[in-house]
Parts: structure tokens; sequence; C-alpha cells
């Protein structure tokens, strides 16, 4: 599940009274710290959060708003900024610690609005997203919040429920249906948002697992579909697993420190003129373009991260593409 909000925790069990616990903490923590003095300001818009939750009987929300109302749009800016304080909260004080390598790179490229920004990450966590993003702070988020990014949420998780829909939905994820393939309403939904120049992030393995997978086609497709050559940004994430049980109960864990390391940006323009010049399928083309950003996040993972050295040239060599 690559995305958190308030009602996750109640599909894991967590009561009522525990939820509004963390909201309160996280208000606490919004008007104490001194860093982020900017956060205070919007506490008055945090507080009546819950009132905008639509209840189980109100209409399902739609997630490929292509042109949200103002209120759609306020709800979803206050969804943002609530998730992303809650998972500063596993930080704060010291429980755990947050090191983050080549910040400066992420910032440049969010911050370029000519051209769109595809980010790509390993998958290790059920919370890898929000909590890689919990270095961003809340100046930089709210200068930025407008070119957030939207990203790929399986939807036999994510979007079951009317009010799991919803939030979901506020939080800028999209639904994924396994096995559909690449073109999909919700990968289609992907492609418009970098015809604008905005900011699509995936987990290209599909999956969280503890291993190194195989990317699914879908980056390929995006990179291949988008008017504009997208730039293109490997995150490598370590430990956040550790600070976040991943079976039921879940609960944080601290003590630990997660790193997440900025790799290399990618201008996938030669990318994509290279497998044009080729007399291949569009299924090669666009297994040729996710192969290369495979392996320049597998490799990031051999230098900064615990992957086995050859893990990446081993995953190429067992998916040939000789048949497409």
């Amino acid at each position: 599940m690559p995305s958190f909000s308030v009602f996750d925790l109640t599909a894991a069990g967590t009561s009522s009274r525990q939820i509004h616990l963390m909201i309160a903490s996280a208000k606490r923590y919004l008007c104490s710290s001194r860093g982020e003095r900017t956060n205070a300001r919007f506490v008055a818009i945090l507080s009546p959060f819950l009132l905008f939750a639509p209840s189980s009987s109100s209409v399902e929300m739609d997630w490929n708003e292509t042109n949200p109302s103002l209120f759609f749009r306020i709800r979803s800016y206050i969804t943002i900024t609530l998730v992303a304080s809650l998972s500063k909260l596993l930080f704060f004080g010291g429980a755990n610690k947050l090191n983050v390598h080549n910040r400066e790179r992420f910032l440049n490229a969010w911050k370029d609005r000519s051209r769109p920004l595809i980010t790509v990450s390993n998958h290790r966590s059920n919370i890898d997203d929000p909590v890689m993003w919990s270095f961003v702070t809340s100046l930089e988020m709210w200068k930025n919040i407008d070119r957030h990014r939207y990203i790929l949420a399986a939807h036999n998780i994510c979007f079951t429920k009317k009010t799991h829909s919803a939030f979901f939905a506020l939080g800028r994820c999209v639904p994924c249906v396994r096995g559909k393939g690449v073109h999909q309403k919700g990968m289609d939904f992907c492609v418009d948002r970098l015809n604008e120049n905005g900011w699509v992030h995936m987990f290209p393995e599909g999956r969280v697992s503890s291993d190194a997978l195989r990317f699914k086609w879908g980056v390929g497709r995006l990179i291949m579909d988008a008017i504009r050559p997208p730039l293109v940004l490997p995150i490598w994430c370590s430990n956040i697993n550790k600070i976040w049980s991943e079976e039921p109960p879940y609960y944080p864990r601290f003590g630990h420190t997660v790193d997440v390391h900025i790799g290399q940006p990618i201008d996938s323009t030669t990318l994509r003129q290279i497998s044009s010049e080729k007399p291949w399928s569009e299924k090669r083309r666009r297994k040729f373009i996710t192969d290369a950003i495979q392996s320049e996040l597998f490799k990031l993972g051999e230098t900064v991260g615990n992957l086995p050295k050859g893990t990446a040239l081993r995953i190429l060599r067992e998916n040939p593409n000789n048949n497409l």
C-alpha cells in the first residue's frame, strides 16, 4: 500500500480514540517545532479536518478529477498536509533518525516546472510513501503543493471503500489494477498529469518486497507517451520497514535510522530517441526504456543500499526481450 491516511488506521484496527490522539499529537508538533513555524498557520485549517470526511453514505469521490473544484483542492491540500505531518511524527524528538542524501537534486527537479517529473524508488514498506518525503519542510511543501506528486496505488487495497477512495483521491493516489496492463485509466490519467508538467511517483516493482523485483512496464509507457521527455529521478530508501511493523497490528518502532538516497537525474530524451530509431515493436521499446530505469535504480541500491553487487545485471539477464 503506497500511501497512508487516517482511515488506513481504522482499517488496520486502530481505534477512533487513538486516531484522535495521533491528530492531536500532530497539531502539537506543528505548533512547537521552531524550524517549522509556517505549519502553525495551518492548525486552524487542520482542526476541522474530520468535518470534511465523507460518511459511508456519501457519494464516492472521483479520483480522476481533471478540473477539481476549489473545495476539492482545499480538502486535497489539507489531506496532504495532515499525512505529511503524521509521517514526520515518526522522527519527532529523535524517536527515529532520517538522513537524506543529495537533497538538492530532488528539490531542483521538483521546482523545475518546465518539464514533467517521474520519481521511482524501491518498495520495502507499506508506508514508503509518504515517509520517504518527510525530509521536505512544510514551507517547501506549501510553496510547491500544487505540484505535489501523483502516485499509482493498488485499487484492491486503497479503493475498496468509499471513505478510502475519497481520502486516497484527495491524497493524489491513482488506482492501478494489477494484471490490466499499461493501458488503463489510471495510467492514462498519469500521462495527462505529465503532459501538464506534473510529478508522478512510482514503485515500479509493483509490490512490497524485501528482494529486488523486475520492473513493471508502466514506467516505460509513461516515458514514451508523455509529450515532453520527463526527467526521471531514482530514489533508494533504506530501513523504512524497520520503523513500522509490516504485519498487523501496525505500530511504530523507534531507535532506527532511515536513509533516503537521491540518485542522478536521468534525461529520458536520449532513451526515447534510441528506442524510436530501432525497428522494434512498441512492447520492446517500452521494455528497453523500463530496463534502463530499472538498472539505474538497482545500481543505486548496490552503491548506497543493501542490494548485492550484480543484482541489476542479473535481473536484466533473467528477463530478456528477445521475443518482443
